[in-house]
Formats: structure tokens, sequence, C-alpha cells
């Protein structure tokens, strides 16, 4: 286990106080969320046109993975944003250590070789809510944006006509035993 700075800025606090914080920590990472998510789906409606026509697979794979790396980086700046607001309370020793708490709480990996200090305890449950939250966000996300990606790629397969049956040699439409 990491031995935790001592003296974080406020060692024991109010419970009101520490929800209140967890409050607005899951609001900047819904803000920080909407905005990414914003941008990976205004991106995909704008552009995504132009992917869709294009004959070369690769090209499409490419903007999609595009797509994927922001959204990472979405749940990094989220995850960088706790880290400081961790760091700054010096509830860790360091930054290192505040991104890998904020990381594996925000991720639920929940290793526990790194804690909070008592006073401070209950954020952990905040972080972890706001992982929940922007994961499922994101979850939602990628499936509109594979969606539409295929019935794109697929359109062409699926409105081909299909070629009338063979004749079964029933000119009733009965089905012969």
């Amino acid at each position: 286990m990491v031995a935790l700075n001592p003296a974080p800025i406020i060692a024991d606090v109010h419970p009101l106080l520490e929800i209140g914080l967890g409050l607005s920590m899951i609001l900047l990472c819904m803000l920080i969320h909407s905005f990414g998510m914003y941008q990976v789906m205004h991106r995909f409606e704008v552009h995504w046109w132009r992917f869709a026509r294009e004959n070369h697979e690769m090209r499409r794979q490419v903007y999609f993975f595009y797509l994927v790396i922001l959204i990472l980086l979405t749940h990094l700046t989220e995850i960088l944003s706790l880290a400081l607001i961790l760091h700054f309370m010096q509830a860790v020793p360091d930054l290192r250590t505040a991104f890998y708490l904020a990381g594996e709480t925000y991720t639920s990996l929940g290793n526990g070789d790194v804690l909070l200090p008592l006073g401070w305890r209950q954020l952990a449950m905040f972080i972890t809510m706001s992982g929940l939250l922007t994961f499922g966000w994101t979850t939602g996300v990628l499936a509109n944006i594979v969606g539409k990606t295929y019935d794109a790629q697929f359109a062409s397969v699926r409105d081909k006509p299909t070629s009338t049956p063979p004749p079964s040699g029933n000119s009733e439409g009965t089905i012969e035993d």
C-alpha cells in the first residue's frame, strides 16, 4: 500500500462538504464528457458521408479509429481533472499517485492499493459513479456510430433486388408432399 500524505488540506471534513465536492466532481466529468461526445458525434455526422462512400475500407477504419481516440482522450481528460482535484486537496502525495487513484477508481478497477484519507473516502464513490455514467454514455455513442456505419456500409447489399425463387412446379402455391 502506498503511504499517503498525512496532512491533506482538510483532514476531517463535514460529510455534506464531501458529498458536495463529490457531486461537483461528477458534474465536472459530465461537462467534460458532454463536450467530448458532442465533438465525436458532430465529427461523425459531418464527415462520415465521405467515408461511407469510400471504396477503401482502410480509410473508413482509420476514421473510426480517430473517433475512438477522441473518446479515449475524453475519458483521460476526466481522469486527469479528478486527479488534479485530489492532488490540489493534498489527499495523495503526488500527481502521479492522484492520476493512478482517480483512474483505478473511475474505471472501477478497485485494486485498493492506494486509498484516500479517512475524511475523504466517500469521494471514491463519486469518482466511480462518474466513470459508470460516462462509460454508459460512451457505449451509447459507440453503438450509434457503429450502427450507422454498418447501415451505410451494407446498404448496397440490402438494397439489391432479390431474385425470384425458382418455380417449384406447383402452380397453385401449395406445398407438395
